[in-house]
């Protein structure tokens, strides 16, 4: 069976417009929680990011919307999204 290309391309496609709208908040908003050090923040965010990124692998739904997924998990460890002035 033959395969089209679609899929990859896809992926990448959506890849590089969840990098684009990461770069676009990271100019506007930032995470901040008032019990942790900023320094915990690499840690959080690389814990949430590959849990979102496993939860689309268990459940088979590879169009998981991922960034939902990390910042609900962000969320749940204390962070919240600030917008900056």
């Amino acid at each position: 069976m033959r395969r089209s290309g679609k899929a990859p391309q896809r992926r990448r496609w959506r890849g590089l417009l969840a990098l684009l709208v990461s770069l676009l908040l990271a100019r506007c908003a930032s995470w901040t929680n008032p019990t942790k050090p900023p320094s915990a923040f690499a840690d959080d965010a690389a814990t949430c990011r590959a849990e979102a990124a496993q939860a689309a692998v268990s459940s088979g739904q590879f169009d998981l919307d991922q960034d939902n997924a990390y910042a609900a998990c962000m969320r749940a460890k204390g962070w919240t999204l600030q917008e900056r002035h």
